[in-house]
């Protein structure tokens, strides 16, 4: 067994005589985390198998049996790396898990071969001092120690110094503040453990006696640097301040005292480090004049900020080379606070240290866009994350500046949203325009009646939520002009200051003078066929009637005139139109004014198709045969009759099926008529255009001619020759002209009585002049032949023989005797 003195005149060159009182190693804390993330106790969990024993005394070492060990060096560490299921498996680490941090361990073995031994040496001591039992060497035995060296290091452990949370978080972090220069930091790590520490590991007394030298350096610096001040010599205090900063970046007098000397430009001199605020934090770019070959390290103040509290530095290197190439971003500013940056040379490099001039953290809103309506402007934008809302304020024409309720968040998803697109989440507004006279409904930041979001939204907007986010605001009832709208960001430090705006971003609009909307639109049929237009509103303004090739917008939408779809070509300035026949439409009425227009109300209208071949011919007294072609495709036909000396128009339907069979007879009545034949609508709701004269007939009024064959008296033993009674008959009392000719035919041979004026003989004529001169005429019959009595029958021939009634009698008395 291995005896009490732990590390006495153990072989290795580089093996420790005393344990290690701190890890020493950069970023430490790191591996622990990864090491907790896997469950495990120690390092060497992940270096030997489940269940196997190490020894560290003179290097680590996998127990492999009786008198076999196997040395853990960097060639073990990637064997172990790319087959990590072989060891600590047992332990809790997976083959995945335990991967990354066999290749830090790996790593940081190869750039120093004391470093793991250390760590797990550390570890093992601050495991026995937490242990209720960690002075017995079963405990070490426990954690995987060979018994063989267990007693050994439970002795030595024994006599380290104990550390308490604290210190041990000193000691875990003073190799970190030292590698990153943070000098002041690390001095207040190396004050928080006991005195006596380092009496037993060399490396970290040195570490502690170069860091005060450091700290003795930059102090000694810090008191020249205040001599000169005294003295009323800037530049050379302000040299010192840079060194002092250069050998402690994290001095809080040094960098502020190298800020209250520094002077910018001049002799030579590089200007001030360039800041300003960006989408993730504020960005930095180097000066002209800087030195193009060095980094930089640059470091943060905020002002009012207590002097104890340690500077940040920012992530990354700013400069040319290829550490530090391009700008460079501080992602956490502090919002609503005033800071300024110190740029410090990395290294050897020389050069004059860069300050910025002082900057408010206050980013500004982002894509700003604006669009002005009828009496109204909406503007929307991207809010930056960690502000707590807008304030927007409205300078109108006449120069009187309002400020506007609170925005209402946009949904980012809707497509179209904010000004020039078509959806909107219900804006709130705030009072008119200087010169408008009137404030909006919207004056106080309620919400538009129907608008989501309601007191919700409002609530984010004040600062309830600060992620961010598409914003808009609506201003209603301004004055036709020139304003400029004006959105700053609110932030609120957190450190109990008020809260600060940012400058603002401005962005002129203009409110253009819009039509008057059109309020209303019909649509009546034209007696001379086609129909009528008539709206209401839109005055001085030009009233388009379009067709939307899609859905309408709804009334009083506001449109671009370059936009419109063409007037309707069958429609003319004063409202009247000939649609087609089979258009089906709804037409829209639109308010043009330059190139701003609002849309109107809309009317369905129809242009039925047109009955061709209508003939009209009257049959019995008051009734009428009416016979047309049947339009393609219609289901139904309607017949209209209008009298022509006025009264009340009726409309008939009539059913394809009925109409083939039966035909078609209507009562009409003795006067005038005219007839009128469509195909029927195929909407309830839309106005139906009347037809065009191709789809109509005019039936005259009644007018008949009746005639009678009267017996010859008798005369003694003899019968006197008949007589044809020819009479005109006309309801209304004017016959008209055109009367036809009555024809008296005689039936040819004693045959049959004749059906056409062509089947028999003609025995007499009666023309129309005589008819309408005379009203009756009488002629005498030649008497029958020896060959015994005659049939006749009369006929109208010529003129209007069409839509004259011819009267007959009796066929039985149609006999000449």
């Amino acid at each position: 067994m291995a005896g009490t003195e732990f590390g006495h005149a153990l072989g290795r060159s580089r093996a420790l005589s005393g344990l290690p009182a701190a890890p020493l190693v950069a970023r430490y804390g790191e591996l622990v985390s990864a090491q907790q993330a896997l469950g495990l106790r120690h390092m060497a969990d992940v270096l030997v198998p489940a269940g196997g024993r190490f020894r560290v005394l003179d290097g680590i070492f996998a127990v492999e049996g009786p008198g076999r060990r196997r040395h853990i060096g960097a060639r073990t560490l990637r064997a172990l790396r790319a087959a990590p299921g072989d060891a600590g498996t047992g332990a809790g680490a997976s083959a995945a898990g335990a991967a990354p941090l066999l290749e830090r361990l790996t790593a940081l073995q190869e750039q120093d071969p004391a470093a793991l031994r250390r760590i797990l040496l550390y570890q093992l001591v601050r495991l026995l001092h937490d242990h209720p039992r960690g002075h017995l060497p079963e405990t070490a035995t426990g954690f995987g120690v060979d018994p063989d060296e267990a007693a050994a290091l439970v002795h030595a452990a024994a006599g380290s110094p104990r550390l308490d949370p604290v210190q041990r978080a000193a000691a875990e972090g003073l190799e970190d503040a030292w590698l990153a220069g943070r000098v002041r930091a690390a001095a207040r790590d190396a004050a928080a453990l006991p005195r006596a520490v380092a009496g037993g590991d060399p490396l970290l007394a040195r570490r502690l006696a170069g860091l005060a030298g450091r700290v003795r350096a930059a102090d000694a610096l810090l008191d020249e640097a205040r001599e000169h001040e005294a003295r009323r010599d800037p530049d050379r205090a302000a040299a010192a301040y840079g060194r002092a900063a250069r050998l402690a970046w994290d001095c809080p007098r040094a960098v502020r005292g190298l800020v209250r000397t520094h002077r910018a430009g001049g002799d030579g001199r590089p200007g001030p480090l360039e800041a300003r605020p960006g989408p993730g934090g504020v960005d930095l770019r180097l000066p002209s004049g800087a030195d193009p070959d060095a980094t930089w390290r640059v470091v943060r103040l905020t002002r009012r900020e207590p002097l104890t509290t340690p500077l940040p530095e920012v992530p990354g290197a700013l400069g040319a080379g290829p550490l530090g190439a391009g700008p460079l971003t501080d992602p956490r500013a502090p919002l609503g606070r005033e800071v300024r940056y110190v740029a410090l040379p990395r290294g050897d490099a020389h050069g004059t240290p860069l300050i910025s001039a002082p900057l408010l953290v206050a980013p500004e809103v982002a894509q700003l866009r604006l669009a002005d309506g009828r009496a109204r402007i909406e503007a929307s934008w991207l809010r930056p994350p960690g502000a707590a809302g807008v304030r927007v304020t409205l300078t109108g024409p006449q120069g009187r500046t309002v400020e506007l309720g609170a925005p209402l968040p946009l949904d980012p998803a809707a497509p179209g949203t904010g000004p020039g697109g078509s959806t909107w989440a219900g804006a709130a507004g705030g009072p008119a325009s200087a010169g408008s006279g009137r404030t909006a409904a919207t004056a106080h930041g309620a919400p538009t009646p129907g608008a989501g979001g309601g007191e919700a939204a409002g609530d984010a907007a004040h600062g309830t939520t600060a992620g961010g986010g598409r914003e808009s605001v609506r201003a209603e009832g301004l004055a036709a002009g020139a304003h400029v709208l004006r959105v700053q960001c609110r932030y609120r430090p957190g450190n109990g200051a008020d809260e600060v705006l940012s400058p603002g971003v401005e962005a002129p609009v203009t409110v253009h003078h819009w039509p008057d909307p059109v309020l209303g639109l019909a649509a009546a049929p034209r007696d001379a066929g086609g129909l009528e237009f008539r709206w209401a509103g839109g005055a001085g303004a030009d009233v388009r009637l379009v067709e939307w090739p899609g859905d309408a917008p709804v009334e009083g939408a506001e449109l671009a005139a370059a936009e419109l779809p063409p007037a309707l070509p069958w429609v003319d300035a004063a409202g009247i139109a000939e649609p087609p026949p089979g258009t089906l439409a709804t037409v829209s009425a639109v308010a043009v004014l330059g190139e701003r227009a609002l849309a109107g109300p809309g009317v369905a209208v129809e242009a039925p198709e047109a009955v061709a071949g209508l003939t009209v011919r009257r049959t019995a007294a008051g009734r009428a045969k009416i016979t047309f072609d049947w339009p393609d495709g219609a289901g139904r036909v309607t017949v209209a009759l209008t009298p022509e000396r006025g009264g009340e128009r009726t409309e008939h339907p009539v059913v394809r099926a009925v109409f083939l069979r039966e035909g078609l007879e209507l009562p009409v009545g003795p006067d005038a008529v005219r007839v009128t034949a469509y195909a029927a609508p195929r909407s309830a709701l839309a106005t139906a255009a009347a037809p065009r004269e191709a789809g109509q007939a005019l039936l005259p009024a009644d007018v008949a001619i009746a005639y009678r064959v009267v017996p010859g008296l008798r005369r003694m033993l003899r019968r006197g020759p008949a007589v044809l009674r020819v009479t005109l008959l006309a309801s209304g009392g004017d016959p008209g002209s055109g009367l036809p000719d009555f024809v008296l035919v005689a039936a040819t041979g004693g045959g049959a009585r004749p059906h056409r004026a062509a089947d028999g003989t003609e025995l007499c004529r009666v023309t129309g002049a005589e008819l309408a001169v005379s009203g009756t005429v009488e002629r005498e019959l030649a008497p029958c032949a020896p060959g015994g009595p005659y049939a006749v029958r009369g006929f109208l021939l010529g003129g209007r023989a069409a839509s004259v009634r011819l009267d007959e009698p009796s066929l039985t008395s149609l006999v000449v005797r």
